[in-house]
């Protein structure tokens, strides 16, 4: 049976999207790459309105634009790893899992927090500025993860887990080729809570390793699919590198390296911000706006092959080559997917 986890997995991981560009330059007569590289995790909220981190947003608007690129057009798209039901979509060429771009129609960028609270005096330790953006999707129907603006919860030794793309591309493709579709599942507890448990806090710590791709992962209780927070932040430990040359010791240089503790935005911050931002009218989405059902009902399917990795194998098909032989080899012949 499956645990509490992998239930509340398989109800958080279809609202979880990869930011990643729209376009990448390559050279002429270049193969175009398996997947484009993934820049950070974001989570959808609502119809049109997906979070992730202000940072994340920052490296995406930097992205490089071909030449004859539209100005009004954005640069990078958001992607889901969307599971496909052959029985439910007959267009599809198989069941499986395909990916697919949300057009992004605009960015709400997050000011400085207001600290002049008369009648409720006490002092803020977190930045001015929190780490989340809203980026605006053209999209309807989308599957969407509910928040959990309290923070009772909050309190060290509190099991909670997050699903994202730590490594972003590199973990997909790490054998050399696209060999996983959907991001990662995590699971660790809450370490603390800054500046320490309260009405208010500003963050809270993970003990969950967080590596470039991870950022604007949706952070939740091991036994309920609501939001609590979202990564924004790995501690990394300084290590200087020091040789030995002619006798002498020389200071090489200092890298940085991911510790198991992350920081978490929680939840509260941002969902006081979506009914404003719904009710500005900056969220509309256009008439002409598709469902998630529609886009896939229309679509039109590139399967993206590899030679060799083309079928899927038959076990029973596997030769076993003698002991005897100078090399060892494993052939799988071809079998058709029943």
């Amino acid at each position: 049976m499956p645990s509490d986890l992998a239930h509340i997995f398989d109800a958080v991981r279809p609202a979880v999207v990869a930011f990643m560009p729209t376009a990448v330059p390559r050279p002429p007569g270049a193969p175009r790459p398996e997947l484009f590289p993934i820049i950070g995790t974001g989570f959808i909220l609502d119809d049109g309105m997906v979070v992730t981190n202000a940072h994340v947003v920052d490296a995406l608007l930097g992205l490089q634009r071909p030449p004859d690129w539209p100005q009004d057009r954005w640069p990078f798209t958001a992607a889901l790893f969307h599971h496909i039901d052959k029985k439910r979509y007959p267009n599809a060429p198989t069941e499986g899992s395909a990916l697919i771009p949300l057009e992004v129609l605009g960015v709400v960028r997050v000011g400085d927090i207001q600290l002049d609270r008369p009648g409720q005096p006490g002092i803020y330790y977190g930045p001015r500025r929190p780490d989340f953006n809203i980026v605006h999707v053209k999209a309807r129907g989308l599957p969407k993860i509910e928040l959990l603006a309290t923070t009772e919860t909050l309190r060290e030794g509190v099991e909670v887990a997050t699903i994202g793309f730590p490594m972003g591309t590199e973990a997909l493709t790490a054998p050399g080729w696209l060999h996983q579709h959907g991001p990662f599942l995590q699971r660790g507890i809450i370490s603390a809570v800054l500046p320490f448990v309260c009405k208010a806090p500003h963050s809270f710590v993970i003990n969950v390793m967080s590596m470039g791709g991870a950022s604007g992962s949706p952070v939740f209780l091991t036994d309920s699919p609501k939001a609590i927070g979202i990564l924004n932040a790995g501690l990394l430990t300084a290590n200087e590198t020091v040789s030995q040359i002619l006798g002498a010791p020389v200071r090489l240089g200092i890298t940085q390296t991911s510790t198991n503790f992350s920081y978490v935005v929680p939840a509260y911050f941002f969902a006081s911000a979506i009914q404003p931002i719904k009710e500005s009218g900056k969220f509309q989405l256009p008439d002409d706006t598709l469902s998630l059902d529609e886009m896939i009902s229309r679509a039109t399917f590139e399967v993206r092959k590899k030679p060799g990795h083309n079928e899927p194998p038959d076990t029973r098909k596997i030769a076993i080559i003698p002991d005897d032989a100078p090399e060892i080899k494993i052939v799988v012949e071809p079998a058709s997917l029943k």
